[in-house]
């Protein structure tokens, strides 16, 4: 997972999502799928999905506040709805994509002045479009092209 400034995202010692000094280090997620699976329309489901850390399953990327961590695995309905974002492409610029809470629906993931990421209600400016923009890309070790891509870093 990468900024739209090519800083990777990883996940601290801590457990924040943040951003590292350059692009080396980023860590991989898998897209799982929709978590809240009960609480979207049919026609948004296909790009609804949960972020879960590929080297532990069940350990997800949520929002606690205004910020991202990883968790794992909690019951509790809201951790459901923390851990769901609408992936869409294009929002803000042509080839990125943007994620957006299911349970706060004018909120992206954003990255903050203090390197930490979050999520903040949608505004119309430069600064907020750069910051809440990301790209992706298929994860794949073997080396060979897949059609189905259930793994990605996010640029």
């Amino acid at each position: 997972m990468y900024s739209k400034t090519g800083r990777a995202v990883q996940i601290s010692s801590s457990g924040e999502v943040v951003l590292s000094e350059d692009v080396r280090g980023a860590t991989t997620f898998q897209l799982a799928g929709c978590r809240a699976r009960g609480t979207v329309s049919d026609a948004v489901l296909p790009s609804c999905f949960s972020l879960m850390d590929a080297n532990r399953a069940d350990w997800y990327v949520r929002h606690q506040g205004s910020f991202l961590r990883v968790d794992d695995t909690d019951d509790q309905p809201i951790f459901d709805l923390d851990s769901t974002f609408i992936l869409h492409s294009d929002t803000f610029y042509t080839d990125l994509y943007a994620l957006k809470s299911i349970n706060l629906p004018y909120y992206y993931v954003t990255s903050h002045a203090d390197g930490r990421l979050g999520i903040l209600q949608r505004n119309n400016i430069a600064d907020y479009h750069d910051t809440a923009s990301f790209r992706v890309y298929p994860y794949n070790s073997s080396g060979e092209y897949q059609e189905s891509v259930t793994r990605c870093e996010l640029l």
